[in-house]
């Protein structure tokens, strides 16, 4: 079945796990953690979280939200003073839940060549038109999930990623959950893929600072959701 899927989505690679009543029934690899070395998948290959990364965003600011450091109701501006007036009614909910009407960043808005700091990408967001009033309807936004990781330093005064580490990763034994690095020696690091007009093509670059922010830039295997999910 597994094969079948990953044939039929063009998938080099996919770690799977079966957990049944809190035990792993099956961890196992499909396919190449690497096409180009013909490295095979196992339940330790470790690949780039993408959006599923958000939760562990959103986990992060409920522990802040459990401590007080911030609230659900708290405006936008309480974090961020400079942001524009429309933003008025944007609270940390809204952010949370796609309803705050900021976009999504695109490669209009955002060169992801270029290194940005929070700061820098909070003032991008700023010039940024809202797509409807806050809480009206819902909408997808990776720009949202970029200003949570903003505000959890500013309410903890720590890296977001640091504070997972911290508080979630270790404690949990999620022994390989991470936020990105291309500069760190990774064990165990699946290449990344996209496919273009069908092909299998190596991932486009980002800079460094882009892989790092909020919205879904960890390094997770299957064994630390296994965690996770425990």
């Amino acid at each position: 079945f597994v094969q079948a899927e990953m044939e039929k989505q063009k998938v080099p690679g996919v770690a799977v796990a079966i957990v049944r009543g809190g035990e792993v029934v099956k961890a196992q690899g499909y396919g190449l953690a690497n096409v180009e070395h013909q490295v095979p998948v196992k339940a330790e290959t470790i690949f780039q979280s993408g959006s599923v990364g958000k939760q562990f965003t959103s986990a992060a600011v409920m522990l802040l939200v459990e401590e007080g450091k911030l609230a659900l109701s708290d405006p936008l501006t309480k974090f961020f003073p400079e942001a524009p007036a429309r933003w008025a009614g944007i609270t940390v909910r809204h952010l949370l839940t796609h309803t705050s009407g900021i976009p999504d960043f695109s490669p209009q808005t955002v060169d992801y060549r270029k290194d940005y700091t929070e700061d820098e990408l909070a003032k991008v967001a700023f010039g940024l038109e809202l797509e409807f009033p806050p809480g009206a309807r819902w909408s997808y936004s990776n720009t949202g999930y970029v200003l949570l990781g903003a505000i959890v330093r500013k309410a903890s005064g720590r890296f977001y990623g640091d504070l997972l580490a911290e508080r979630v990763f270790s404690p949990l034994g999620m022994t390989t959950a991470r936020v990105i690095s291309e500069a760190d020696i990774v064990p165990n690091r699946a290449a990344g893929y996209r496919l273009a007009d069908g092909a299998l093509k190596n991932q486009e670059w980002v800079a460094p600072s882009l892989n790092t922010t909020a919205d879904g830039s960890l390094y997770l295997s299957v064994l630390d959701l296994v965690a996770w999910d425990r």
